[in-house]
């Protein structure tokens, strides 16, 4: 694959025109400098006033390249442009933004190796309604970030507390026995979850379990400065020693958003914290990201990069491409990918449909374009019919009054769902890239294109690789056509989360057997395993499991399963061949092929895991 899979097109000459006296010293090359605008490095000035004159000047000169001298660059959110966002799986809002780039043309943000630290409750950067944009060559991270962090000094299960250090660098407050995020500009008195960490291996503790705490806030009150006691009950009790994360409840401010746009570059960026996902893209056209590092900062102390995923594509088109990345630490999947189902809410005639986008971190994005090309699945997910959007009519930012083209049949029924084809990746590419040391799983796939993964690196505590799809809460669709796994090595994944290392579910819970997923092939791979598990897949059509290397490890303590290394369930041309399994019992059943139906659930997030 050619290192640009897309084409940037170059602007004519610099205009003259300018928005600043510094525009007769800018180069002729379409390069500019922050410093143009009157903006050091490392001077600890607001960056903000000084970039919105430069990205003014670059909106009115498509093809302009934006640098920034090396060095520390500081954002407050004081003077930020707002505005209101839907941001996908994200919480919407009216939110600054530092780097607005909405209707720019062919601009490159480059920060030459520079640190950008932010303040406050803000948006580094959102690309919207763009098209050829390049951010590269900076990192993102704030000086107080949007959680929390603790040793553990003690643990009393008998009077159901646990006292911590709080970490260096980490801001709150305690008032009237309740534990208070603190940062620049804001507060936040409501903690999501608190879960253990190893300190030593700087990863989720070996069967660490989260333990929410939505409904009933912890008793919290600090016995001496620096030292909390959290008093609550825990579904899996930590060890002293071990760090506590205390998660926040919103997700308001991603790193990097992506939305409406096409060919979109984001290239050796380190994000090293947000209070939300580091890259969220949704209906983007083109979206590649090389060398981009979600990770804590070397000598922060951190062990939390971004508080959920690293990375997130909603009904995105053209070519995902994650190339050479690095995803640890993040308090969610390494990526998801996928599309959105819309509900069937109400049945106007033949032809008119109003549709509900049901989980409320989904609203305002619109994925009934006109023009496109859907399906309509049934309660058990199983497609029936395929139409055209002819017109659609925005009602709010939840439910869309929708005209097809062809009469639509007489079987469709309210909690059917429908899916735009249209806007569903043609091509996935992850390659060189490192899943680890995060909560929950590595990357999430559930779209209808052609699906690549291979040379990556998986050590995650959860499924390293999850085809899926959501058919209830979150509401994600599925399923896959094709997806080779090839030359990754799976490294003891499910450490804390007994499952598989790759696990091929349908959306739905039903007890249909017809396939939903289909053509999914895993070839020359290196499974290291303490849980002998490798595969479990349900409902698939044409997996092949081909000259895979599969080494039996002591890395973690094992618990017993009875279910076999390949677990296949209710699925059809099943492929088997060259595995090599290095250190098993010889007694141990290697494959169960249809022989056991698989016990599933719908999990919290709405899709099937195992009972």
């Amino acid at each position: 694959m050619k290192r640009r899979t897309f084409i940037k097109s170059i602007s004519g000459a610099l205009a003259t025109a300018s928005v600043s006296p510094a525009a007769s010293v800018l180069a002729a090359d379409k390069r500019i400098s922050i410093a143009d605008f009157g903006l050091k490095p490392n001077s600890r000035d607001d960056a903000v006033p000084a970039l919105k004159k430069a990205l003014a000047y670059c909106k009115q000169h498509p093809g302009t390249t934006l640098v920034f001298p090396y060095g520390r660059y500081d954002f407050w959110n004081t003077l930020a442009d707002r505005d209101f966002y839907y941001i996908s799986n994200n919480d919407d809002g009216i939110k600054p933004v530092a780097f607005p780039l909405v209707g720019f043309s062919n601009t490159t943000i480059d920060g030459q190796g520079s640190r950008f630290v932010f303040h406050g409750g803000m948006v580094p950067a959102i690309v919207r309604q763009s098209k050829g944009i390049t951010l590269k060559n900076f990192s993102i991270d704030w000086d107080v970030p949007f959680h929390c962090e603790g040793i553990i000094e003690a643990v009393n299960q008998d009077e159901s507390y646990v006292d911590i250090r709080i970490k260096d660098g980490f801001s709150y407050k305690v008032e009237n026995n309740r534990f208070i995020f603190v940062g620049e500009g804001f507060e936040n008195p409501v903690i999501k979850n608190l879960l253990e960490f190893d300190t030593e291996l700087a990863e989720q503790a070996y069967m660490a379990r989260d333990n929410f705490q939505r409904e009933i806030q912890p008793v919290t009150t600090e016995i001496r400065p620096g030292v909390l006691r959290l008093q609550t009950k825990f579904a899996s009790w930590p060890k002293v020693g071990n760090t506590l994360l205390v998660m926040q409840e919103r997700r308001d401010w991603p790193a990097i958003a992506v939305q409406e746009t096409s060919n979109t570059w984001l290239e050796q960026i380190n994000i090293h914290h947000s209070g939300a996902m580091g890259v969220i893209g949704q209906l983007a056209d083109g979206i590649h990201l090389d060398r981009v590092q979600v990770v804590p900062a070397r000598h922060s102390g951190r062990i939390v990069s971004t508080t959920v995923d690293a990375t997130h594509f909603v009904n995105c088109r053209g070519h995902i491409v994650l190339k050479d990345c690095l995803f640890q630490g993040q308090i969610d999947d390494g990526t998801n990918i996928h599309g959105m189902y819309g509900r069937v809410a109400e049945i106007h005639d033949k032809h008119r449909v109003t549709f509900e986008l049901v989980h409320y971190q989904q609203l305002g994005i619109d994925i009934f374009k006109p023009g496109s090309q859907v399906n309509f699945s049934d309660k058990a997910l199983r497609i029936f019919h395929h139409n055209q959007i002819v017109e659609t009519q925005r009602n709010d930012a939840k439910y869309w009054t929708v005209t097809f083209k062809e009469a639509l049949p007489e079987s469709l029924a309210v909690d059917d769902v429908m899916d735009n084809m249209s806007w569903q990746p043609e091509q996935v590419l992850i390659t060189g890239t490192r899943f680890a040391k995060n909560r929950a799983r590595g990357g999430l796939i559930s779209a209808k294109g052609n699906i690549i993964i291979e040379n990556n690196y998986f050590h995650t505590p959860g499924i390293a690789i999850k085809i899926g799809s959501g058919g209830v809460k979150w509401y994600e669709s599925g399923p896959v056509q094709s997806v080779q796994i090839s030359n990754n090595l799976f490294d003891n994944c499910n450490y804390a989360k007994a499952s598989s290392a790759i696990d091929i579910v349908p959306g739905r819970k039903s007890d249909v057997d017809s396939a939903f997923h289909q053509n999914v092939r895993i070839h020359d791979n290196e499974f290291r395993v303490f849980n002998e598990r490798v595969l479990t897949a349900s409902r698939t059509h044409g997996v092949l499991f081909v000259n895979n290397k599969i080494q039996k490890t002591e890395a973690y303590p094992m618990e017993a399963t009875k279910l076999a290394p390949l677990q296949i369930d209710r699925s059809t041309q099943f492929v088997y061949s060259g595995n090599e399994f290095v250190g098993f019992d010889r007694n141990k059943k290697l494959v169960s092929v249809n022989e056991v139906r698989i016990q599933r659930k719908t999990g919290k997030n709405g899709v099937e895991v195992e009972a």
